[in-house]
């Protein structure tokens, strides 16, 4: 056999430049199949947000006596309990009760939903200077349509109102009110730059007939919404404010900046680009590390909310859940999907869902900045000064887990009270003089599946502990609850309680609507504690945060401070709302039983993890409603339930760049041990060039290697 390499030298040059090529071009297809992208340009940072005279934009503002709300590009809106059109005046019941019907009105309790208010028009703006004349699209429409996300304004946008003030009901007749609107809308042909008055216009019909008639005339138009009111025609919500919720959606599970400087550290230099920024009152700053976290595509979550906008039947939002986290590893967003419960008729609307999905992320934040030592709540009237962690307590999840604390008071109170038959029989059944018990809630094991960066949580219970159990686990045996009683009577009473009361109790916990925001933190938590170890492990996106102390930026935005969960309490305990004192009468003596309880300890989150077979046959479908809810929401039909997703980066598109989890059915990429993983990262990228490639320098190997056969054949004939 000839060597093709022998020969001539220049020969074996000609040979090795031969090979440096092939292999280059291997190499490149491997680092192309890998996935192995070039680096990262230097992408624009977030505009930091433009702050006018009143304050930031999407805030309420009192200036010169009149409350104002500032939209997204810092322009401001007067507002007036009366408005100065007829149309608008008869439009806005109307459609405020069409928003509580589908269940997307503003509930005032939660500070969430959509709402309408009159807008005060712009004509005494311009007299007094706050705005340049005619400068600014949407000041002189009539409303203004609101959306709330637990508290925070989320969207101003503008809606002017008119009518025709006729009955006429054909498209020829009404070709005077289509150029009306067009004109509102800035969409006049005749004009090369035509100004815009607003954004939305609102068409109160005459009559019904007439209604229908212009309602074709803008059939699929998102800006036009016509409505009969005698009738109860209405061609439905405007898309206003679904840009804004699909834009929060995609900035869940990134770090958000602490809250921008006070007044003093503002600018005065003007505002410039939009032209509705351009007015002679505003001040604007743009200060460093001020601004929105970049992008993440618009995936599952924020088109299932968007969707949800305009109608919000079959979805429960309340019980909207963090079932899936994941980090690709610094420089790139987490991946997350959420899990909803499919109903009949819908519960919270998709700015509930958002409020919802907005806690889960702050929480998981929050969970990290703070050392686990601290997750812990104690409600005690003796024990004032001992509530909560000052840092846990200036957050939305401190808020909540004193709020579950106060509620798990009120349902034992509940359950133990002797005028029920279930209170009535658990008084009956103790014995001695006197029962005094506390409860804790606490994590039971969570139930996950794991595999390199991602984090699928299967199940997440909670437990309801009695004092005794608590301190039992924890190495402190404590005081007896009534020390005046013997041990035997003591765990006797424990006993009654354990089997009547408890587990009604730990059934309220992970399943009652009250518990809800419980329930969600508390899945944060258990993410938060495998990100905690997976940091151990790997460089993360987060990994700097953890411990780090630092929660300006998940404060909580209400008017709330941990003692007054205290203090309502307290008021609870002397009303005796939830402090039980039974008393009855034996033998001459009257025996006295009390009760009190309570605290939340979160400290400490353990995990299950099902592999193999087992994780197949309980979850077969697991990894595809995950990987597809990235995209769009994904309907897991078997199990009733509809997953939300999202954190992939907005410039990224197509399945393929998803990560492994959207590769195929990837059933089987549930039930592998770690190491057998199929699929992802280089190891796939090897695997789809090598052949490929390695058939292709084969070949031209063996093609060189016959010419130079057939020539040394030739030279030994001659």
């Amino acid at each position: 056999m000839i060597c093709p390499w022998a020969g001539r030298p220049g020969r074996r040059r000609h040979w090795a430049a031969l090979f440096l090529v092939v292999a280059t071009a291997v190499a490149a297809l491997l680092g192309v199949g890998s996935g192995m992208a070039p680096a990262a340009g230097t992408d624009d940072p977030p505009t930091p947000p433009v702050y006018t005279k009143w304050g930031p934009p999407l805030t309420k503002a009192h200036f010169d006596e009149h409350d104002f709300f500032i939209d997204a590009n810092g322009v401001p809106h007067q507002l007036t309990e009366n408005g100065d059109n007829g149309y608008a005046v008869a439009a806005r019941p109307f459609i405020i009760e069409q928003l509580e019907k589908s269940g997307l009105g503003y509930d005032s309790e939660t500070k969430t939903g959509f709402t309408y208010v009159f807008q005060f028009d712009t004509e005494d703006y311009v007299k007094k200077g706050v705005i340049a004349n005619g400068a600014t699209a949407g000041t002189t429409a009539d409303l203004l349509k609101l959306a709330w996300s637990n508290g925070q304004l989320l969207s101003v946008d503008v809606v002017d109102v008119t009518g025709t003030g006729k009955s006429e009901t054909t498209p020829t007749d009404l070709k005077h009110f289509t150029s009306t609107v067009n004109n509102k809308l800035g969409r006049n042909p005749n004009v090369s730059k035509p100004s815009k008055q607003a954004d939305n216009v609102l068409f109160v019909a005459d009559n019904r007939a007439q209604a229908k008639v212009i309602a074709k005339l803008y059939e699929g138009d998102p800006h036009v919404r016509i409505i009969h009111v005698d009738s109860g025609y209405d061609t439905g919500e405007f898309e206003a404010g679904n840009a804004a919720l699909k834009q929060a959606a995609g900035h869940l599970f990134t770090a958000r900046p602490s809250d921008c400087p006070p007044e003093p550290a503002r600018s005065t230099q003007r505002s410039s680009g939009d032209p509705g920024m351009q007015h002679a009152a505003f001040t604007v700053r743009r200060a460093a590390g001020c601004g929105e976290p970049s992008p993440q595509k618009a995936g599952g979550l924020a088109q299932g909310l968007a969707a949800g906008a305009r109608d919000a039947g079959g979805i429960d939002f309340t019980r909207l859940e963090l079932r899936y986290l994941a980090d690709p590893g610094p420089g790139h967003n987490l991946r997350y999907s959420f899990r909803a419960p499919v109903t009949s008729s819908g519960k919270g609307g998709a700015l509930t869902g958002l409020a919802d999905a907005r806690m889960a992320s702050d929480s998981f934040f929050t969970w990290l900045q703070l050392k686990p030592s601290t997750f812990w709540v104690n409600l005690n009237p003796d024990e004032p000064d001992r509530i909560i962690d000052s840092r846990l307590g200036r957050t939305d999840t401190g808020r909540v887990l004193l709020d579950a604390d106060l509620m798990l008071k009120k349902t034992t109170g509940k359950l133990i009270h002797p005028d029920t038959k279930l209170g009535a029989k658990y008084w009956r059944s103790l014995s001695g003089e006197c029962t005094s018990f506390r409860t804790w809630i606490v994590p039971e094991p969570a139930t996950v599946h794991t595999r390199g960066d991602e984090l699928h949580i299967l199940k997440a219970p909670l437990d309801v502990q009695m004092e005794t159990q608590y301190r039992e686990q924890r190495g402190d045996s404590g005081a007896a609850s009534c020390p005046q009683q013997s041990a035997r009577v003591q765990e006797h009473n424990e006993s009654v309680f354990r089997r009547l009361i408890l587990p009604r109790v730990v059934e309220a916990v992970n399943s009652a609507p009250e518990y809800a925001d419980l329930r969600r933190v508390y899945l944060s938590r258990v993410a938060a504690e495998w990100y905690r170890e997976l940091s151990l492990r790997k460089s993360t996106t987060y990994g700097k945060m953890i411990d780090a102390g630092d929660i300006d930026a998940y404060a909580t935005r209400e008017k709330w401070k941990p003692r007054d969960t205290f203090d309502a309490y307290v008021r609870s305990y002397t009303k005796h709302e939830f402090e039980v004192t039974h008393r009855t009468r034996k033998d001459d003596r009257v025996y006295t039983r009390t009760y009190i309880y309570g605290g939340v300890d979160f400290t400490d989150v353990r995990f299950n993890s099902p592999h193999g077979e087992r994780m197949k046959a309980a979850w077969p479908a697991l990894a595809r409603n995950v990987g597809q809810s990235l995209e769009e929401p994904a309907r897991d039909r078997a199990n009733g339930q509809i997953w939300f997703g999202g954190g992939v980066p907005a410039e990224n598109s197509g399945k393929e760049e998803q990560g492994r989890e959207q590769r195929g059915d990837t059933s089987e990429a549930l039930g592998l041990p770690a190491g057998e993983e199929d699929g992802g990262g280089l190891t796939a990228g090897v695997g789809r060039w090598l052949g490929p490639a390695g058939l292709a320098l084969f070949g031209v190997m063996v093609l060189r290697f016959l010419v130079l056969r057939r020539r040394a054949r030739r030279r030994a004939g001659r």
